[in-house]
């Protein structure tokens, strides 16, 4: 396993970029206090031990990006004194894989109902175009190390569009498999998507493509995202299709900017986050308007998590479909669009859909 130490030069950086199977020793540590970051099917990165929170990412050292979803953290990024690109196999090896004996309390539907007939009330008088609020499952007790082992392990076998991501210690955590990226930059382009629309695996391309309301709810985030990127340059869309991940189908729409100058992280963060796919069209002062939709404050469920790496790449996904967890207990999160066409019943069973994804896709 390679473990990273700031160097003092870049060329000492390039250290992180050999994957190598991570020992017995260095997975124990990492269910103690450590991050995860799928940065491709065959690479993930790893680090562990107590991190130095920063304002800025470590131009030397991978730097995990984990703010609230309100962005109210001045120091973000978390810095690792360990790291390692590691096979998500070889990692899984070290893993146990027991049953988990968790119990899960279900979210208050009459609440989502009222809080439903609030945004339609909203969206009749013209004063948004969609909503998305969020509610939370429960469950007793923080998430123990087997249970993040056993997260871990299942992630590792998740299909492909699923992305790990998460980061925790004594206090708490997340741990999650996102399908949506909020930018990612390699230098030569930025990249996203728009993911909106839901509906079981076996939809047909016809079913969600044809829908109104899926297309309308789709339009409104893919809108959001080429408004936000167009003064930085030139945007190209791909075509909308039908994307099945596990579970749930999603309507997806990739965009491509060739950006005129540099697009800094932080800019690229505050220009995209929320999307209207997790926040509002159009975005309002939704610091404000998006707490009012939900049951709870939201944590870091929704919010950017990124990672920075020492040659300069960037990635950022939404950090949905996650568990989050203190000392006192976990909770399971999921939103979903309301548009002018949308229905109160079909709107809860999506998200009891996207809770029981989320809590299979982590084995919980």
């Amino acid at each position: 396993m390679t473990t990273i130490s700031k160097p003092a030069s870049p060329a000492g950086a390039a250290a992180w970029v050999r994957r190598s199977a991570p020992s017995p020793e260095k997975v124990r540590s990492l269910l103690q206090t450590g991050a995860v970051f799928a940065w491709s099917e065959d690479r993930w990165f790893i680090a562990w031990g107590e991190p130095e929170k920063s304002a800025h990412p470590d131009p030397w050292r991978p730097s995990f990006y984990a703010p609230d979803f309100l962005l109210s953290d001045p120091r973000p990024w978390r810095i690792y004194p360990s790291c390692a690109a590691v096979p998500p196999d070889a990692l899984a090896q070290q893993l146990a894989g027991a049953e988990s004996a968790r119990c899960w309390k279900a979210f208050d539907e009459d609440a989502f109902r009222s809080v439903f007939d609030r945004v339609q009330d909203d969206l009749q008088r013209g004063a948004i175009d969609k909503a998305v609020p969020a509610v939370f499952e429960h469950s007793p007790g923080p998430l123990r190390a087997e249970e993040r082992a056993r997260a871990l392990r299942a992630m590792a076998n998740l299909p492909s569009g699923l992305m790990p991501y998460g980061c925790w210690d004594a206090e708490g955590g997340l741990l999650g498999a996102s399908p949506e990226i909020l930018f990612e930059n390699d230098g030569v382009e930025i990249r996203t998507m728009a993911v909106a629309g839901t509906a079981r695996a076996g939809a047909t391309p016809d079913e969600m493509l044809d829908d109104p309301k899926e297309r309308a709810e789709h339009r409104l985030v893919l809108d959001d995202l080429v408004a936000q990127l167009a003064p930085l340059g030139p945007v190209t869309r791909g075509a909308t299709r039908l994307w099945r991940i596990g579970m749930l189908s999603h309507l997806r729409t990739d965009l491509r900017l060739a950006a005129r100058a540099v697009a800094g992280f932080d800019e690229m963060v505050s220009r995209l986050h929320p999307t209207p796919a997790v926040g509002t069209a159009p975005r309002l002062d939704w610091r404000t308007f998006i707490p009012g939709l939900d049951s709870e404050p939201r944590g870091r469920f929704a919010a950017p998590f990124g990672l920075f790496l020492p040659d300069g790449t960037v990635r950022c996904l939404v950090a949905i479909r996650n568990v989050q967890w203190d000392r006192h207990g976990a909770r399971c999160g999921a939103g979903c669009g309301i548009v002018a066409g949308s229905r109160a019943g079909r709107e809860t069973a999506e998200l009891r859909l996207k809770l029981a994804a989320t809590r299979g896709n982590l084995g919980l």
